[in-house]
């Protein structure tokens, strides 16, 4: 097991009809092999092993060779497919938040997020998802989860900002079975008011092919995308009609998504400021919040590609802050 690691249980995955007369074994350092149990000739096996301080796992059977300490008539060896320890110095079971970030508008609809679990016990895994959120942000769980053993559970997180909490980004800690992650809530003013892109200027820092220009993201045709050439730091970029004070950018991605990338914003096209940081793309449709005042030239500057292709957008939507 490369160290000593506290192990609840062994599971032994053989070809059915074989391993009669062999057992699972541990080996605790300092005392040598401990049996926990026979193996069984079904094809599956677990046994328990009640926590044991142990480095090694072992099948053993009569006639298996010196050192093997099982004594008695050969038998034939079993066919052995997986044999997996389960440890109890690890998490009950594995978290990831899909996505880890969150657009919400301050005074708005509730958002949700998943929260995927995967048991890492010989048994189902029981207990409270929890989420602490700060000040101005209500987060919403079930009051208690079951991941059932080897399989995978998706459970819902509704994120909602109250009204009167400043802009800005928020971390909630949640947890689940000793495993812990992070998720952050961007707050952004309510928005309203026509999609600001049409009528804008659009530009790139390089079309793939003269068939998949700039403009095809703003041309109100669902079936045209602009797309990049292969390049993490690629960016599109639009001129407003006017100046405004922008709070969501909407982007409609093919599948060839930008998994991380910046929203910049400037008042002149040459000072450039980054009004939100997108560090989990998903693709689809993804719709990022900001309070950015005094906006005439929007930016999607993208970091780092999904795929082995270039960036490619469907549509781009921008809309002001509500009155």
């Amino acid at each position: 097991l490369g160290r000593a690691r506290p192990v609840t249980a062994v599971t032994a995955m053989t070809a059915p009809g074989t391993g009669a007369g062999a057992s699972v074994e541990v080996r605790v350092p300092g005392e040598g092999w401990r049996p926990l149990g026979p193996l069984s000739t079904s094809g599956w096996t677990q046994a328990d092993a009640k926590g044991l301080l142990a480095d090694a796992v072992r099948i053993v059977w009569p006639g298996a060779g010196p050192g093997s300490g099982v004594s008695g008539p050969g038998a034939p060896a079993p066919s052995v497919r997986h044999v997996v320890p389960w440890f109890a110095d690890e998490p009950g079971a594995r978290l990831d938040l899909a996505p880890r970030e969150a657009d919400a508008q301050i005074g708005g609809k509730a958002e949700t997020v998943e929260a995927r679990l995967a048991g890492r016990r010989p048994g189902e895994v029981r207990g409270s998802l929890t989420a602490k959120a700060p000040s101005g942000i209500r987060v919403t769980v079930p009051r208690r989860t079951t991941v059932p053993r080897g399989a995978r559970t998706t459970v819902p997180i509704e994120v909602e900002v109250k009204a009167g909490t400043p802009a800005g980004s928020y971390e909630v800690p949640v947890a689940f079975g000793g495993e812990r992650s992070t998720l952050t809530v961007r707050a952004s003013p309510r928005t309203g008011g026509p999609d600001l892109a049409r009528g804008a200027t659009a530009s790139s820092s390089g079309d793939e092919t003269p068939d998949f220009p700039a403009s095809a993201a703003i041309d109100g045709d669902p079936a045209t995308r602009w797309s990049s050439p292969v390049e993490d730091g690629a960016w599109w970029q639009l001129e407003l009609p006017a100046a405004a004070r922008v709070g969501q950018v909407v982007l409609t991605w093919q599948e060839a998504y930008a998994r991380r990338y910046r929203v910049q914003v400037s008042a002149d096209g040459r000072t450039w400021r980054t009004a939100a940081t997108v560090s989990d793309g998903r693709g689809g449709r993804e719709a990022i919040g900001m309070d950015a005042k005094d906006t005439r030239f929007v930016r999607v500057q993208g970091d780092a590609r999904a795929t082995k292709y270039g960036y490619s957008l469907f549509s781009a939507e921008v809309y002001a802050v509500a009155p």
